[in-house]
């Protein structure tokens, strides 16, 4: 399957199931794409909501040096980063916050409770096989954080007898090597993957600080199946990133972070019932400091989160499923906090149902988050096929985001008595999936109440400084649109993606710091002979970036174009060659106050897969 053409497949969620290729052969496979956006795999016409979806084959083409640099080519997503690939990244998804974006790893949530922020900079990109981007809230499904959206990331699955290898230098002194293999086990198999790597990096912030920025990271990941009958199958993933990266400030500037998550599940499928009980752990675990001055001493933030999930889906009729489980976590974080572990309890369900062109959907959702008052969301959905190409979707739905242990409990400025943020969205997207033009359009509102906001009390502590603390005293209302087309002249395939975003302050009507109101990326690739090319172009508009210079206003980042480019050669039927050049045109990239992205990289691989 061509690369542009799954890239971001236009409104997978809401088109209809579809293969495409450069070079189309004369009796082309026909190959299933399934998505996740109900907890199940089922085919794109069966969801209701925007799921854009990055396969294998389109991140090895990219060749990303951090997984948001995958999420960034996606219209909708935006990406702040503190540096480069070894440094911090936060996602916005249309226009929410960071935070506001729940992110999974092989069905494990993901993500430190203390700040409420993913680690997406320990995350090695080798490493995974497929990515899920579910658009709008999907807390009636999820739970807690999806107002913005969900993150899937799936881990590299080989069959057995199936191997690769794989070595890349370039730029900063990047190295990295990534090997992989399948194990047969009966009827089942079980993948392990490997990678390593590092950079000296570069000085990545404009201060006093004058000093190169370097990173290295080890990430292992396993995934296995195995099917025990017809009816009965044992699944199991886990997952180890451990590295180190430096940056600047002022009391640490290096950290050690050693993550884990693994999860263990066992699934009965007949022909009307699926059921599914899964356990799994994670831990985010990051340490702080200054080797310079160890008389700082050590930061330690430590999540460890235990969940199990039952989910079933019950297909009543060919026309009628329904979906429904429960949900169970225990967040607990290490650190001198009043409070130190929550429990937290969703049960959901949903009923599709299709008639005639219409398919409609609803989903309820029941969330006891301990210490704080319990939520309920809903999603309600509606689609009409006008014909085979044709589609309208419209939906309603609500979410929310439980606050961190910092804001509840940090020592001497949590705030206890804080509540969840909500927010309210409404959706419309039409969609049109032709035999060269594939694409979609989505008008969306989001209104987001209680955001939580850390402010100077005016109260001095008992060395003179402001005390701060959160409160929920914010609000936000967003609108936009998002597009995206894909489609083929002369065996060139384009991918063409828009944003606009209005998001703003509830009461000042001020744009939200960070936020772009445009978003463009457009993506070419080709494919000949032994060669493949993909070029990549993604403009950001300017952002709101607060008075950070205290002089009363408001500053804002310039906007920036930037351009990417990735030549693969086959040099035999295993062996391949690729050279990515990143920030083609040497631009000042900064994306956050006094943080520069890279320069102009290059790169060069060579990979050998025994398929």
């Amino acid at each position: 399957m061509s690369f542009k053409l799954r890239l971001s497949v236009l409104t997978i969620a809401i088109c209809q199931t579809f293969t495409a290729s450069a070079a189309v052969p004369a009796n082309p496979a026909v190959e299933t794409i399934t998505v996740t956006g109900d907890r199940f795999d089922s085919t794109p016409d069966q969801q209701l909501t925007v799921i854009n979806t990055i396969e294998r084959e389109e991140i090895a083409r990219l060749n990303p040096k951090s997984v948001v640099d995958v999420l960034e080519t996606l219209p909708g997503v935006s990406v702040t980063r503190n540096g480069g690939a070894g440094q911090s990244a936060s996602i916005s998804m249309r226009g929410t916050n960071s935070t506001h974006v729940l992110v999974l790893v092989d069905g494990v949530r993901i993500g430190s409770a203390t700040k409420g922020a993913v680690s997406f900079n320990a995350l090695s990109p080798e490493n995974i096989e497929r990515i899920e981007v579910v658009k709008g809230p999907r807390a009636a499904i999820w739970g807690s954080d999806a107002i913005g959206g969900v993150i899937q990331i799936f881990t590299r699955k080989l069959e057995g007898g199936e191997w690769f290898a794989s070595a890349e230098y370039g730029s900063d002194a990047y190295m990295r090597a990534t090997a992989g293999a399948g194990i047969s086990h009966g009827d089942g198999r079980t993948s392990i993957t490997v990678n390593r790597e590092q950079s000296d990096g570069y000085d990545v912030k404009n201060d006093a600080e004058d000093d190169d920025d370097g990173y290295d990271r080890l990430g292992m990941s396993i995934n296995g199946q195995q099917n025990l009958n017809q009816q009965w199958t044992l699944t199991w993933a886990g997952q180890l990133e451990s590295g180190n990266y430096e940056y600047d400030n002022s009391r640490a500037n290096e950290a050690d972070y050693d993550n884990y998550l693994w999860n263990a599940a066992a699934q009965y499928q007949d022909e009307k019932l699926t059921s599914k009980l899964a356990l799994g752990q994670s831990r985010d675990k990051n340490e702080n400091f200054r080797v310079d001055n160890p008389s700082l001493g050590v930061s330690l933030y430590e999540t460890t989160r235990d969940q199990l999930n039952w989910s079933n889906r019950y297909s009543a009729s060919d026309d009628l499923t329904f979906i429904g489980g429960i949900d169970w976590s225990k967040e607990s974080i290490a650190g001198d906090y009043a409070v130190d572990e929550r429990d937290l309890t969703g049960l959901y369900a949903l009923a599709r149902y299709q008639y005639g062109k219409l398919l409609m959907e609803g989903v309820i959702r029941y969330d006891d988050v301990e210490n704080i008052d319990s939520e309920a969301s809903y999603n309600a959905s509606l689609a009409y096929q006008f014909n085979d190409q044709w589609r309208v979707t419209a939906s309603s739905g609500t979410g929310f985001k439980a606050p961190s242990f910092n804001d509840l409990y940090w020592p001497g400025s949590g705030n206890p008595d804080l509540v969840s943020e909500t927010s309210e969205n409404l959706d419309l997207t039409i969609s049109y999936n032709g035999d060269n033009l594939r694409g979609y359009l989505s008008v969306f509102q989001n209104k987001i109440d209680n955001l939580i906001q850390w402010a100077p009390t005016g109260e001095k502590d008992d060395h003179g400084y402001d005390i701060w603390k959160p409160a929920n005293i914010k609000d936000a209302e967003i609108t936009g649109v998002e597009l995206s087309l894909n489609y083929s002249t002369w065996d060139i395939e384009h991918q063409l993606g828009y944003s606009y975003i209005d998001a703003v302050d509830g009461e000042s009507d001020e744009q939200l710091i960070g936020r772009s109101e445009h978003e463009f990326d457009y993506a070419l690739s080709y494919a000949w002979s032994e060669f493949d090319v993909l070029v990549n172009y993604h403009y950001q508009g300017e952002r709101n970036a607060g008075d950070y210079n205290y002089d009363g206003v408001t500053d804002f980042l310039d906007a920036y174009h930037q351009v990417d480019m990735s030549i693969g050669y086959k040099l035999a039927e295993a062996w391949q060659l690729r050279l990515k050049a990143n920030n083609l045109l040497d631009k000042e990239i900064i994306s956050d106050r006094n943080y520069f992205s890279p320069g102009r990289q290059v790169f060069l691989s060579v990979s050998y897969q025994a398929f």
